[in-house]
């Protein structure tokens, strides 16, 4: 074995045995048994491995958080309402959108109208929310209108103070704010959504979470020729609503965002299908409960296709309130019965394929905020000191 050549450090193993050779002064070799160290070596990594595993995958956790302002559980569950459906005062072309949405059972009419919702999501993650079949979702705030609903989902507690939809900052913590103050998460926080509203919901400047609603220009780090485009045709298209844009637009920034920024959270507030029933018109509003789960399918295989993104990410979908019955199908608030009603759905990373629940509840909305903390790994209690359960994620 002689000596060690005086520029070189190494090692090697002979006979159980590691030689360290070294250039310092003249190259005694200096002798570890081989096994012992290998001893401790397993057991260093069967100790600390699964501690690793767990801290990276916490580390690597992103949340695709999506909401779709006042989209009934009956459609989502049910499909298009029969009676809706072929009443000629609320629809323009009832053959053509019985064409188009209806079919003979509602696992089918359901199918047809979110077929993302019903071939993937319920396959791979799972459902809340079919009063059909005793499961039970619903808001715990008593007025049954959109800001209350928000305000509830993210900072999980209710302020019977909150009655109206003005666009004012709220006050209270939110969980995406925790979130922003954790350091994995910190300046990872994106928002876009279709109503003014929205955004003061989670008082997001206080908050600095970056965030656009209604006609503002979007939020990216990186201001794509997209970016622009998108800006621009939203500029010329008619300001149909007076406080809320399109959802295509909101989809188009979010996703341009998502492909280019790489936030490790971002929420995305749709809101279509709220415009359209307010206005009774119950072919648009179908319509936008299709292309929206168009939407959350792109962006879900957006993600997918994507390295910071494949399999990593969690995807969790609500809604802010729901809607009557019968004529009173296009209204919410505390004196429209069943606009009480809400739903849940979840897949991705985390999530287990339970598919369409039963028998459970009654879970509540400001739950959601809970859910979120689970997912991201982070300690968020509400103002209100009330400690909540996440929603089903099948863990």
């Amino acid at each position: 074995m002689g000596g060690c050549d005086k520029s070189k450090v190494f090692f090697y193993v002979l006979k159980d045995y590691v030689y360290i050779c070294s250039g310092n002064k003249h190259f005694s070799p200096l002798v570890f048994h081989f096994s012992s160290i290998m001893k401790r070596i397993s057991l260093l990594v069967i100790f600390f491995l699964p501690l690793l595993v767990m801290a990276k995958g916490r580390e690597d956790t992103r949340l695709v958080v999506i909401t779709i302002d006042g989209l009934r559980w009956q459609e989502v569950f049910t499909g298009a309402d029969e009676e809706l459906i072929n009443d000629t005062k609320q629809v323009r072309d009832t053959a053509e959108l019985r064409r188009k949405f209806w079919r003979d059972t509602p696992e089918q009419r359901r199918e047809v109208l979110m077929p993302f919702v019903w071939n993937t999501i319920a396959k791979q993650g799972v459902l809340v929310g079919n009063r059909n079949k005793n499961s039970v979702m619903q808001v715990a705030n008593k007025t049954n209108i959109s800001y209350p609903g928000y305000s509830e989902m993210m900072t999980g507690m209710v302020d019977e103070a909150i009655k109206d939809n003005d666009p004012v900052n709220n006050m209270h913590r939110n969980v995406l704010e925790v979130a922003n103050q954790d350091q994995r998460y910190a300046g990872s926080v994106v928002m876009y959504g279709s109503w003014k509203s929205t955004r003061f919901a989670i008082h997001n400047e206080a908050a600095g979470i970056p965030a656009s609603v209604s006609y503002e220009a979007p939020v990216a780090k990186k201001q794509t020729s997209r970016l622009k485009l998108v800006e621009r045709m939203m500029e010329g298209m008619p300001h149909y609503w007076r406080s809320e844009h399109f959802d295509a637009f909101t989809y188009a920034y979010a996703l341009e965002t998502l492909m280019n920024d790489h936030p490790k959270v971002m929420w995305i507030s749709f809101g279509d299908t709220d415009e359209w029933a307010h206005s009774r018109n119950y072919n648009l509003y179908l319509d936008a409960t299709n292309y929206t789960d168009a939407f959350i399918r792109d962006l879900y295989e957006a993600c997918e296709s994507d390295r910071f993104y494949r399999g990593k990410t969690t995807y969790i979908i609500t809604c802010d309130h729901g809607r009557g019955f019968g004529k009173d199908w296009s209204d919410h608030g505390s004196r429209t019965k069943g606009s009480e009603a809400t739903w849940f759905m979840a897949f991705g990373k985390g999530v287990q394929p339970l598919g369409e629940t039963v028998n459970n509840g009654p879970f509540y909305t400001k739950q959601f905020a809970a859910t979120i903390a689970k997912v991201l790994g982070i300690d968020f209690t509400p103002e209100s000191g009330e400690q909540l359960q996440s929603l089903p994620l099948g863990k």
